[in-house]
C-alpha cells in the first residue's frame, strides 16, 4: 500500500509527464477495449433468454467441414423432435420475408417462422398478450396468429396499447394473402437468436405459404439436458440424421420437390446459439478472420504506445538516478526499488486504462455513427464484467511490458557514479542504446500499420473500379410489391407499364426481374422479362442459328454455367427442367463485386406471374430525372406503392461493398 501511495505521489509531482503518458495509453487501451467490445457483442454476451449457455444450434456440415447445402423443412424438424432424447427442448426458426399491409400502407418486413415452443423454451415472457401454443401450430389452413417485436409495435402500430387482437395482411408470392391476428408483443430487448432482427413471428406450420416463393430453411436450437455432455448429444444427432435419411430413402421429401433430398453423408456440430449476437448459423471463419485482423491492428497500436511510454520512463529514470542512489545509500534494497518502479508503472497503466474505457465508449459511438446504413451491426456501449476484466488484464500486461525495462535499469543504478555530478550524464547513457531500439521499433510498427492500411485502400479502390460485366451507368432499379394484382394480371400490367415508360423522354429501355428473397436482381437464377440483357448491358455471346429460334419457356445461361455443366458442348436447345436454353451471355457479378461469377440461369417465362418484381430502367444519362419520372408514373397506378427501395445501380454495387468499406473505416481509424 505504501508503494502505491508513493507511486501516485510521484505521478502527481510530474503532471506534464503523467498527462502525456495517460493520454498515450488511453489511445492504445481504448482501441483494444473498443474492438473487444465487438467480440463481446458478437460472441460472448448472453442473449436475454433463460440459461443461454445451455442453448446450442444444430449445424450440419459436409465431409470437408464446411456448411452443408442442406435445407431443413418443417417436417424434418418434427422428425428431429420425435427422435431426440438428449435435449430437454428442441425449438426451430426460419427467416423469411414478405410485404406487410396495414390498411392502405405496405412495407417489407422480416419474419421468422418458429416452432410453438420457441418463446416458452427460451423463457421469453411477452410484454403484452401471449406467445404461441401447440394449437397455433397444427395446420397451415388455420387462421395465422402472430407475435410482433417491440420495434414493430412502436414503429408500425405507434405503440398502440390495444394492439392485441388487431390484424394485418402478409402477401407472400403465389399464394392467397394471409390475414394474421396479433396475439402478443415480444419484450423490449428480445430480437430472436441472431442479428437479423425479425419484426414478426409466425407459427412454423405457416411455412406452406412461403415455400413456393423462397427456400425455407429451419434452424434447430436445442437445450442440452443437465446430465448429457456435448459429445453424447452430437453422437445421438448423427444417428438421428442417418435415420431421417433412411426414412426418405434418397427421395425428395413429399411436398418439397424444390429442396432436394436429405443427405446421408452429413455430420453434426453443436454451436452456442445464445452467446453473442453472431449466432450459430453464420460462418464463424469470417468472424474469426475479421476479429484476428482487428485485434492484430489494435495490438500493434498498443505496442507502439507501450514503446513510447517505456522510452519516457527510461528518460525519467535517468533524471532520477541521484534520487535512486540516495535511497540505495540509505538502506533500500534493489528489489524494493524494482518493486516501487513497477508499482509506478502499474499505477500509470491503470490510469490509462480508465481513460481508455472512456475512449472505447466514444469509439463505439463513432462506429455506430460512421457505419453504413445497410450494415447490420449493433454495438452495446454499456460496460459489463467481461469488458472490465479484459481492460484490467490488458492494463496489467501493458504495465509489465513498458515498465519492466525502465525499472530494471533504474534498480541497477551505480550509487558511487550517480552521486558524482560530473558523471551523471555518463550514467544516463547506459539506457541510450535501449531507447534507440525502442524508437526504431515504434517506427517499424507504424510502418506496418501504414502499409497495411495502404494495401486495404488499394484493394478497395480496385473493387470500386472492377468491371462487373454489365453496364453500371444510367440504370435505375425499383423493387416492387404489386398489391391488388393476381398472377394473371401481373403480366399485362408490366407490359403496359413498360410501353408507357419507354415512350417517355429520358428512358431508353425497361425490363424486369423477379428477385429471390431480399436480393435485388439475381442470385443463382432469376425470372427476367424481355429486353433484360439489352437493358442491363450484359453481352450476349451465343444465340440460335437463323431458323432455329426456340419458343415457349426459354432460359439463358452464362458462360460459367456452360463450362460447369456442358463443357465442349453446344448449349443451345438443351433443357433445364421445363425451360429450353435459347442463348449464352457473358459472366457478370450481379450479386456483388467480391464474388467470383458462378453459374447463373436466367428464366424467361411466357408471362410474368409474380407480384414481387424488380423493375430495371435504362436511362439516357440523367438518372435523377428518370427516377422522378418513374416514381410519378408508378404512383399513378397506386399511390400507396412503396418506392423507398428505388436506387441506382451504382448505389446497389456500393452497398455490396459495405463490409469492406466499414473494415477500411476501422483500419484507417486505428
Amino acid at each position: 500500500m505504501n508503494d502505491l501511495k508513493l507511486a501516485f505521489r510521484q505521478l502527481l509531482k510530474n503532471p506534464g509527464f503523467t498527462t502525456v503518458a495517460v493520454l498515450t495509453l488511453a489511445v492504445g487501451f481504448g482501441a483494444n477495449t473498443a474492438v473487444f467490445s465487438l467480440v463481446n457483442e458478437f460472441l460472448l454476451r448472453p442473449l436475454p433468454v433463460k440459461d443461454p449457455e445451455q442453448l446450442f444450434g444444430v449445424v450440419l456440415i459436409d465431409r470437408g467441414g464446411d456448411y452443408a447445402n442442406q435445407r431443413i423443412p418443417f417436417p424434418v424438424y418434427r422428425d428431429y423432435r420425435e427422435q431426440s432424447r438428449v435435449f430437454s427442448e428442441l425449438l426451430a426458426y426460419a427467416p423469411v420475408s414478405a410485404p406487410m399491409q396495414i390498411g392502405d400502407a405496405t412495407r417489407y418486413v422480416r419474419i421468422q417462422l418458429v416452432s410453438a415452443n420457441f418463446f416458452s423454451a427460451l423463457g421469453v415472457v411477452p410484454a403484452s398478450g401471449r406467445t404461441f401454443v401447440a394449437e397455433d401450430d397444427r395446420t397451415p389452413g388455420q387462421t395465422p396468429v402472430a407475435v410482433i417485436s417491440d420495434s414493430c409495435w412502436r414503429d408500425t402500430f405507434k405503440a398502440d396499447p390495444m394492439v392485441i387482437g388487431k390484424t394485418f395482411v402478409l402477401r407472400p408470392n403465389y399464394v392467397e394473402p394471409l390475414t394474421c391476428r396479433i396475439v402478443g408483443v415480444a419484450p423490449a430487448g428480445f430480437d430472436g437468436l441472431d442479428k437479423f432482427r425479425p419484426q414478426v413471428w409466425l407459427p412454423g406450420v405457416m411455412e406452406e405459404h412461403f415455400k413456393r416463393s423462397m427456400g425455407v430453411d429451419f434452424r434447430l436450437v436445442r437445450r442440452l439436458a443437465p446430465d448429457v455432455n456435448r459429445g453424447q448429444a452430437v453422437a445421438e444427432l448423427d444417428v438421428v440424421a442417418q435415420n431421417i435419411a433412411r426414412k426418405y430413402r434418397g427421395a425428395v421429401i413429399p411436398g418439397y420437390e424444390n429442396e432436394g433430398i436429405f443427405r446421408s453423408d452429413l455430420k453434426t456440430q453443436l454451436r452456442h446459439a445464445a452467446l453473442g449476437s453472431w449466432g450459430a448459423f453464420k460462418s464463424h471463419s469470417v468472424l474469426r478472420k475479421a476479429t484476428a485482423l482487428a485485434m492484430g491492428v489494435v495490438g500493434l497500436v498498443l505496442l507502439i504506445a507501450c514503446a513510447n511510454i517505456s522510452n519516457l520512463l527510461l528518460a525519467r529514470a535517468a533524471r532520477r538516478r541521484k534520487e535512486i542512489a540516495i535511497r540505495l545509500s540509505l538502506g533500500a534494497t534493489r528489489g524494493q526499488l524494482l518493486r516501487q518502479m513497477l508499482t509506478e508503472s502499474m499505477a500509470l497503466s491503470l490510469l490509462g486504462s480508465g481513460a481508455g474505457m472512456l475512449v472505447a465508449h466514444w469509439v463505439n459511438r463513432l462506429l455506430l455513427a460512421l457505419k453504413p446504413g445497410d450494415l447490420e451491426l449493433v454495438v452495446q456501449t454499456d460496460v459489463d464484467y467481461r469488458v472490465v476484466c479484459f481492460a484490467l488484464f490488458v492494463a496489467v500486461l501493458a504495465g509489465l511490458i513498458f515498465g519492466t525495462a525502465p525499472a530494471w535499469q533504474a534498480a541497477r543504478c551505480d550509487v558511487n557514479s550517480a552521486l558524482k555530478d560530473e558523471t551523471a550524464v555518463v550514467g544516463s547513457e547506459r539506457s541510450l542504446h535501449l531507447r534507440d531500439l525502442l524508437a526504431v521499433g515504434q517506427i517499424a510498427l507504424c510502418l506496418v500499420l501504414l502499409i497495411g492500411a495502404g494495401l486495404c485502400l488499394r484493394s478497395f479502390a480496385a473493387l470500386n473500379a472492377a468491371n462487373p460485366g454489365f453496364n453500371v451507368k444510367n440504370l435505375v432499379v425499383v423493387p416492387l410489391e404489386l398489391q391488388g394484382h393476381t398472377e394473371k394480371s401481373v403480366g399485362p400490367f408490366y407490359q403496359e407499364l413498360a410501353q408507357r415508360l419507354e415512350s417517355l423522354p429520358g428512358i431508353q429501355s425497361v425490363s424486369v426481374a423477379r428477385p429471390q428473397k431480399d436480393e435485388f436482381i439475381v442470385v443463382e437464377f432469376a425470372e427476367v422479362g424481355p429486353n433484360y440483357f439489352e437493358t442491363m448491358g450484359i453481352p450476349v455471346v451465343q444465340t440460335p442459328e437463323m431458323g432455329l429460334q426456340q419458343s415457349g419457356s426459354l432460359a439463358w445461361v452464362n458462360e460459367s454455367f456452360v463450362r460447369r455443366y456442358w463443357p465442349g458442348q453446344n448449349p443451345i436447345g438443351k433443357r433445364v427442367g421445363p425451360f429450353v436454353v435459347n442463348g449464352v451471355v457473358r459472366d457478370s457479378q450481379i450479386k456483388n463485386l467480391t464474388d467470383r461469377p458462378g453459374p447463373y440461369l436466367y428464366l424467361q417465362s411466357a408471362e410474368l406471374r409474380s407480384t414481387s418484381l424488380t423493375l430495371i430502367v435504362k436511362t439516357d444519362g440523367n438518372t435523377r430525372a428518370a427516377m422522378a419520372t418513374v416514381r410519378r408514373e408508378l404512383l399513378k397506378d397506386n399511390k400507396d406503392l412503396d418506392l423507398s427501395r428505388m436506387r441506382t445501380m451504382r448505389q446497389i454495387l456500393a452497398d455490396s461493398l459495405v463490409d469492406q468499406r466499414f473494415l477500411l473505416i476501422l483500419l484507417g481509424g486505428f
